[in-house]
């Protein structure tokens, strides 16, 4: 049986007036498709073929998505996010597949999510996986099957309905960074999994990424502004605080993430000092918040 789809689509700044392509894209799959504007003091957009709202950036990112289903209501299976500056053309084929079909029928399942491909840096995503309590492992860059994994980016997941409700409103407390790996953390305390197809490739764009090298082996750095790098330590040390007691292993990501965050500033940006002290900043905001 064919599950109906929406698409939340979430704008910010001046993409938004470009996004007209990227709702013709999303209206040949989705029964509806959802237009959040989430630039402050910015009116209601009017994008035909598209229910508009404004949210202001209230609550963030989680604000937007979470503005986004109140909208929805009831009606749709489905519901896949898509940022601004996704390519969407990878969609309909992901939903053709029959494995991904199988898998969104699945009531043990919360979300199927193809692969991003940072459009700076050319390279693919590797999705972070938990291991029991103690042990971290990353997806490789390529494959080509379908694998399961514990983390994915939001922007082009197609997530179950009833998965979300089960698992209550995006936390919008952490307004931007991070926002998905909360989720992620809590399909994963529910035995709801994710999984994410690697046949399946769609180009992002995260931060203003460069690539790296160090022993051989290629990174890239996120290029984030010292604003979102505070947000990012405060977001990475608030979620291994919460969840670290019942997932270690997530614990030792996240001060991973803390690490490679401060290697790549120095390694291959700008205005070092002042981003290593907002990160170290968010950080112990982090560390120290109450919720």
């Amino acid at each position: 049986m064919t599950q109906s789809l929406a698409a939340v689509i979430v704008t910010f700044g001046e993409g938004g007036s470009r996004i007209g392509g990227l709702v013709d894209q999303l209206s040949r799959v989705a029964q509806r498709v959802v237009v959040v504007e989430n630039t402050p003091d910015m009116p209601t957009p009017r994008i035909a073929g598209a229910d508009s709202i404004a949210n202001g950036n209230r609550g963030g990112l989680a604000g937007a998505y979470n503005r986004a289903l109140e909208h929805l209501g009831g009606g749709t299976d489905l519901v896949v996010f898509v940022d601004q500056d996704s390519d969407a053309t990878v969609l309909p084929e992901l939903l053709a597949d029959p494995q991904v079909a199988a898998l969104l029928a699945r009531s043990d399942v919360a979300a199927v999510a193809p692969i991003y491909r940072d459009r700076a840096t050319g390279l693919r995503g590797r999705p972070a996986v938990l291991q029991g309590r103690w042990r971290v492992e990353h997806l490789p860059r390529e494959f080509a099957d379908i694998r399961q994994t514990t983390m994915a980016i939001n922007s082009m997941t197609i997530w179950r309905r009833a998965a979300l409700a089960r698992l209550g409103a995006f936390d919008e407390g952490l307004g931007v960074d991070h926002v998905d790996t909360e989720m992620a953390l809590r399909a994963a305390a529910e035995n709801l999994s994710i999984w994410v197809a690697g046949a399946h490739v769609f180009d992002h764009a995260i931060g203003q990424r460069r690539e790296w090298r160090a022993l051989g082996r290629t990174f890239q750095t996120g290029g984030h502004s010292p604003d979102r790098r505070r947000q990012i330590g405060r977001n990475t040390a608030l979620l291994a605080k919460r969840w670290g007691w019942r997932y270690p292993s997530f614990a030792m990501l996240a001060l991973a993430r803390l690490g490679y965050e401060t290697a790549g500033i120095l390694a291959a940006e700008d205005r070092k000092l002042a981003k290593l002290g907002a990160l170290g900043r968010g950080t112990l905001a982090g560390i120290f918040a109450r919720r």
